[in-house]
């Protein structure tokens, strides 16, 4: 089995604030009142009109990883001196969507509404009516290594597509007969990642 020495590792998200793309907002706008964290977009729709929140859809392709970027890189070894060669990096990133789909809990307006909506990425998705459901993708694993490490040269990563649309529609009226709906969605892919080097085979 190789050896490995790992001196960074952790855990992050990627977000519509570090690299997700809007490639279409449809009618979502970022964060209704007390969710400004660039990540949570909030949807309302109003009496008698629009009562469907089209597409909100997300993207993303060799966006940065925290901490340790996407360069196979050289290091050096503090306790022996040793230095490794970019060909001799592993990046391992591991993860999964994260969508949160409520009502705005600032808003009382949603009351009775029922929805019917979806959650589609490209690791999996899911479908809702009545209720807007939370969503959590099957998990991935993505690697670049470089040339000499045990395996050979490997980019899963640099040409994935990273993707999340979501779809609302108020399928009912609320208590006042309308559809009038305060909504949020938080989509985030969240990971965590490692960038190692070989020491020996």
């Amino acid at each position: 089995m190789p050896t490995f020495v790992t001196p960074y590792s952790g855990s992050a998200e990627l977000t519509a604030s570090n690299g997700l793309t809007v490639v279409d907002p449809g009618a979502w706008r970022y964060s209704q009142a007390g969710y400004n964290d660039s990540a949570t977009f909030g949807l309302s729709l109003g009496h008698p009109a629009p009562t469907s929140g089209g597409t909100l859809h997300l993207s993303a392709e060799n966006w940065t990883i925290a901490e340790i970027g996407n360069e196979l890189t050289t290091y050096t070894d503090p306790a022996t001196g040793q230095t490794y060669g970019p060909e001799l990096c592993r990046i391992v990133i591991t993860g999964a969507w994260q969508v949160i789909r409520q009502q705005n809990s600032n808003s009382y307006n949603s009351f009775n509404i029922t929805y019917i909506g979806t959650t589609v990425t490209d690791l999996g998705d899911r479908s809702m009516n009545p209720s807007l459901l939370s969503y959590t993708s099957p998990t991935a694993t993505y690697i670049i290594q470089g040339s000499g490490v045990t395996g050979g040269a490997q980019d899963t990563f640099t040409d994935h597509v990273f993707e999340c649309q979501v779809t609302e529609s108020a399928a009912s009226t609320n208590s006042n007969r309308e559809f009038q709906s305060n909504t949020i969605t938080r989509p985030v892919w969240a990971y965590s990642y490692s960038q190692s080097w070989q020491t020996a085979p």
